[in-house]
């Protein structure tokens, strides 16, 4: 035990001692090996001690937040989906119609002044995407 520690108890046994709460050098320490499995030797389990009721609180706090993370995920697909639309691979994205286009044509106009700024943002929307995700592994190790 280190001595913060041993300083630590004794500050709580002197706030214990000043609110008139047992302190740890009152209380016994359960028999060892001598009494039933769970029994703590003054007549109390601890089946008692840890029956504890949930708390309607924290019971909301889950909802809500699985009901967040499904409509981040649902974000993250509808996001994906407009990127793919923008700068996608396939012959019905933005760019891929515009840069087939053929010449002096009202796409072919557009190509040449706006292909650019298109590809800027669908990669800002790619970086939403990865905040996102990063968002949702955050809250699936709380």
């Amino acid at each position: 035990m280190s001595i913060y520690d041993r300083q630590f108890n004794v500050l709580l046994e002197q706030d214990a001692e000043a609110q008139g709460a047992p302190t740890m050098a009152g209380l016994q320490a359960p028999p060892v090996g001598g009494g039933a499995p769970g029994d703590l030797g003054n007549g109390q389990t601890i089946a008692a001690i840890s029956d504890v009721q949930s708390n309607p609180v924290v019971n909301y706090q889950k909802e809500q937040n699985v009901a967040m993370t499904q409509s981040i995920g649902s974000w993250i697909t509808q996001i994906d989906e407009f990127t793919n639309f923008l700068n996608g691979l396939d012959a019905n994205s933005l760019q891929s119609q515009l840069n087939n286009a053929p010449c002096d044509t009202l796409f072919n106009n557009v190509s040449k002044s706006e292909t650019k700024k298109i590809s800027r943002i669908a990669q800002d929307l790619r970086g939403l995407v990865e905040s996102l995700k990063g968002y949702l592994l955050s809250s699936e190790e709380n």
